[in-house]
């Protein structure tokens, strides 16, 4: 029995884009807010997949207006909400409790001129992906080029984020430290406590 190719005859685009039921990124459940650095983790595996995403859509020149919106949501909400958690919560907290030999000064001042750069670099990508109505959003080349730089930084940007700001504050901060960041990252984003 032969199964029918789905694709209709000539249709040979292998790199059109492919709509997706489902969403690129997972919601994290409000009751992870307790664990204010598993959050934060969590934020940062969902960010790593955007930066595969905006890969993706790199690779092929266009995307599915359904991911192009999930992008810019998540890009324009959920990134800036990370990089409050961080500046105004996480960063204070772990130079708090460092240690000299933590040597924490240099990471601080690049993570905090990643963040800058990056929001640069969110606006132009979600500028391009918005101002199409298409079901398909063509993606210039040089926004390609854009979300191509956007993804390796950002991927090097997280590395050090979670391979050394979240080791040292699981050894560093304290019960008492984690209850405050919880409750501040909750008001956030309108959680009760």
């Amino acid at each position: 029995m032969t199964i029918p190719d789905p694709a209709p005859a000539g249709d040979t685009d292998r790199n059109a884009p492919r709509p997706s039921t489902l969403p690129l990124v997972e919601v994290i459940p409000s009751s992870l807010l307790d664990e204010p650095l598993a959050y934060i983790f969590a934020d940062h595996v969902r960010q790593r997949m955007i930066c595969s995403a905006l890969r993706r859509f790199a690779l092929s020149g266009k995307v599915d207006r359904r991911e192009a919106d999930m992008v810019v949501t998540f890009l324009s909400h959920d990134v800036p909400l990370d990089h409050e958690d961080e500046e105004m919560d996480l960063f204070p907290a772990v130079r708090r409790r460092a240690l000299r030999e933590d040597n924490l000064g240099v990471v601080f001042a690049r993570l905090l001129e990643d963040h800058r750069r990056a929001q640069s670099a969110v606006d132009k990508i979600v500028a391009e992906l918005s101002v199409q109505s298409a079901e398909v959003v063509q993606v210039s080349s040089a926004a390609r080029e854009l979300m191509q730089a956007y993804a390796s930084s950002e991927s090097g940007h997280l590395a050090i984020e979670n391979g050394i700001v979240l080791a040292i504050a699981r050894i560093r901060l304290t019960r008492g430290d984690l209850g405050a960041m919880a409750r501040r990252m909750k008001a956030r984003r309108g959680v009760a406590h």
